[in-house]
């Protein structure tokens, strides 16, 4: 019987062009072939996939959006994107996360209120919130998005976890890692259930679940720590295990601070250092053996083991401020893109977390977020 191969695109938002370029990705060669871009996307910043129906969502991103544009697109023959509609999100948004409640993502959730949704963080209008879509992944029309405004500032990261029993936020400006769980018949969509208090000042920014549920990483974008918890499956809750530095110290690091638009501290009278604790993306690879970090000021890309006592395997110089990363489906593949390089960087993780590069490709400028789909 003849084998189908599949083919991996990869979707570049490139915010200061305001675009997304399509490639193919050859996972063999470890490089990308651009075969199209979608402009007029003004400051297009955040990009999520809805894989089982292969929609693409993207959204404007920054302060200067109080209600931000969601543009809605369905991957065609080819991988090319054709354009299903817009809608208006609630909230400034700085990430923006595919939250099913069935399908191949993770099974049905017992008691979980509404359909597939949107989950977004606002960093400049300090919430999270879940805008429900329809049976064909549209924004329900008329259906009020759900909004929690309490639960901290600067609200940088939201995440399922892989079973969808549980949603995981980080909270930049107030220090914690906030949990809720499913909202059962006659609650809201998500119930805010408990917290994780980090160190003052360290700035949670980047949370993600291991994919069989068993733990949960955290980066923090001040302090330049990765920390990781035990997740208790059924109830959620979290424990620390473990922690380690992503700098060294010839980088000579002062602790970072909250940025607000255009690099400027958050918070009114409070200056930006000038050598920071910048850290920016986090990911897993080769089968989550592995989990890797960005940091913007050295504009360095590093890896650790994911043992119960991390090591450094790896670190090497990459693109000019390395804000967006991804790990590619084949969990091989790393790409970064530098802000300021306007390049994207392509490496291969070996199975001793060795990182190899396997191509260098200019895109628009600014590239800010990536996603994968297979078809």
């Amino acid at each position: 019987m003849e084998r189908l191969m599949s083919t991996t695109y990869t979707y570049v938002a490139c915010r200061d062009e305001g675009s997304i370029e399509a490639y193919v990705l050859d996972e063999a060669e470890g490089r990308l072939n651009r075969f199209a871009v979608i402009e007029g996307l003004d400051d297009v910043a955040v990009v999520t996939m809805d894989h089982r129906r292969g929609i693409l969502y993207a959204a404007q991103g920054g302060s200067e959006h109080e209600n931000p544009l969601l543009w809605v697109f369905t991957v065609v023959a080819g991988g090319r994107l054709a354009l299903r509609g817009t809608a208006h999100l609630p909230r400034s948004v700085a990430y923006l996360a595919f939250d099913p409640t069935s399908g191949d993502e993770h099974p049905a959730v017992t008691g979980s209120v509404g359909r597939d949704g949107l989950l977004g963080a606002s960093y400049f209008g300090d919430a999270v919130f879940r805008v429900m879509l329809d049976s064909q992944g549209l924004p329900q029309e008329g259906q009020p998005a759900w909004i929690d405004d309490a639960a901290g500032r600067a609200m940088n990261c939201v995440v399922p976890s892989p079973d969808g029993q549980h949603v995981y936020a980080a909270s930049l400006g107030d220090d914690r890692l906030v949990m809720y769980r499913r909202g059962a018949s006659g609650e809201p969509p998500l119930v805010r259930a408990g917290a994780v208090n980090v160190a003052e000042g360290s700035g949670p920014r980047h949370v993600m679940v291991h994919p069989d549920g068993t733990y949960v990483a955290l980066l923090t974008e001040m302090s330049g720590e990765v920390s990781t918890f035990h997740r208790d499956a059924e109830t959620g809750e979290l424990a620390e295990f473990a922690r380690v530095r992503i700098d060294e110290p010839e980088d000579q690091l002062a602790p970072g601070v909250a940025r607000g638009s255009g690099d400027a501290g958050l918070v009114e009278g409070v200056e930006v250092p000038e050598r920071p604790m910048w850290a920016g993306a986090l990911m897993h690879g080769r089968n989550a053996s592995y989990i890797l970090a960005t940091e913007r000021t050295t504009s360095a890309l590093t890896v650790f083991d994911t043992g119960a006592q991390p090591r450094r395997r790896a670190r090497t110089r990459t693109e000019e401020r390395p804000r967006a990363a991804a790990v590619a489906p084949g969990r091989e593949l790393v790409l970064v893109g530098g802000e300021l390089s306007g390049h994207i960087s392509v490496y291969r993780i070996t199975e001793h977390g060795v990182l190899n590069p396997t191509q260098r490709v200019a895109t628009g400028a600014g590239p800010s977020a990536f996603e994968f789909y297979r078809q």
